[in-house]
């Protein structure tokens, strides 16, 4: 039986003996580079982290200004009434994820010992870049979580945990926006801009594209709140090619021309010049979201890793520009004298531990955070089919 050293089963000390590296060093100076700008457009993350699990969801005003009133040289000012006001409260719910560097992996690095001496350059970039993959693991989940939330609160009004997006963990909890009913619009019959589903192939003989984006403009230029649209990028494709769209760049495109050949010369048009188009025609820009997030499920030791869409492909929104929200977080804590590193400006925790029965060693990672809109009240939405 071969008995080795204990830091020969220690991933930061293999990927570290050559110059010193710490962990939280590694994460800041490689790994965080490559998350310098996060997928979550409008959120930015609270100023504070908190030491309690609990929320506030805030609701903020936009729009026009109350005029000053014109009063007696010595008469007060009357205040404006307050602004901002508590919709919700709840529970911010907490992420972990889990990669193991096992025996299997510790064999392969004996074996580049063995070869190649146990300081060679080779073994050392060898666990230098086991380790970049194993923390990028777990923070790159990390970030698409946050990024799917965001998403999905954007686009549906609500992040529910299901069975779909959660395969290993609690199912059945919603965190809503409140988003008011006036502000969501739901076609239904003809009016559909398609009426076959998610396939999207069969248009709705009364649909009116255009017109239905123009009103969602206008309903937020009566508020006085400046936004844009947001449209799945493969819906987006669908919608500029769209019959009554289609229709309508042609006209704009060639406006004394016959049907026929405006639609001609529109389907001569690029994908980019289709959207410029269709952007000056409803007033706003529209931004695509192509976003796409992973699930895995392990079930009688089958995987089945699920790709789907962070951006709900059945609805545009209108958002407003600027900040929409925060990314609330709750301060991780970690146990004096153990191995951790943080990610994400603290907020994220990783934890190293061992099993020494099992001669792995363990990379543990949690973050406890939940994107919270501020201004559900000007957001608008019409589900298309």
């Amino acid at each position: 039986m071969n008995a080795y050293d204990i830091q020969f089963y220690d991933l930061l000390s293999s990927a570290g003996k050559a110059e010193g590296k710490r962990l939280q060093g590694f994460i800041d100076n490689q790994v965080m580079q490559k998350y310098n700008e996060l997928d979550i457009p409008g959120f930015t993350f609270a100023q504070d982290m908190q030491l309690d699990f609990t929320y506030e969801q805030v609701q903020k005003e936009l729009g026009i200004n109350v005029m000053a009133s014109y009063v007696d040289l010595d008469s007060p000012a009357i205040p404006d009434a307050p602004k901002g006001a508590v919709l919700h409260t709840g529970r911010i719910p907490r992420m972990k994820k889990v990669e193991y560097y096992n025996e299997d992996k510790y064999r392969k690095m004996l074996i580049l010992e063995q070869r190649f001496g146990g300081n060679s350059d080779r073994v050392f970039d060898s666990a230098l870049a086991e380790l970049f993959i194993t923390v990028d693991n777990l923070i790159g989940g990390h970030v698409n979580s946050l990024s799917y939330q965001r998403h999905q609160i954007v686009s549906t009004g609500k992040f529910t945990l299901t069975a779909e997006n959660n395969p290993n963990g609690i199912k059945g909890v919603t965190f809503a926006s409140h988003v008011p009913t006036a502000n969501q619009n739901t076609l239904s019959g003809t009016k559909r801009w398609w009426t076959d589903g998610a396939a999207k192939t069969i248009e709705g003989s009364a649909a009116t594209p255009v017109e239905d984006m123009i009103a969602m403009v206008e309903n937020a230029r009566d508020k006085g709140v400046k936004g844009h649209f947001e449209v799945n990028a493969a819906t987006l494709t669908k919608i500029l090619n769209h019959s009554k769209v289609a229709a309508m760049i042609g006209i704009n495109a060639l406006p004394v021309a016959t049907a026929d050949a405006q639609a001609a010369y529109a389907a001569t048009f690029s994908r980019y010049r289709k959207k410029a188009i269709l952007e000056e025609l409803v007033g706003a820009t529209i931004v695509e979201i192509d976003h796409k997030v992973q699930t895995q499920k392990i079930t009688k030791g089958a995987v089945e890793n699920v790709l789907f869409d962070s951006f709900d492909p059945n609805v545009v929104v209108f958002v407003p520009d600027g900040s929409i929200g925060e990314i609330i977080t709750v301060e991780p804590i970690a146990i004096e004298g153990g191995k951790y590193a943080t990610f994400l400006g603290g907020r994220g925790l990783l934890t190293v531990g061992a099993d020494y029965v099992k001669k792995c060693q363990s990379f543990n990672s949690e973050m406890t955070s939940l994107v919270v809109p501020s201004l559900p009240q000007y957001m608008w939405y019409t589900r298309v089919c």
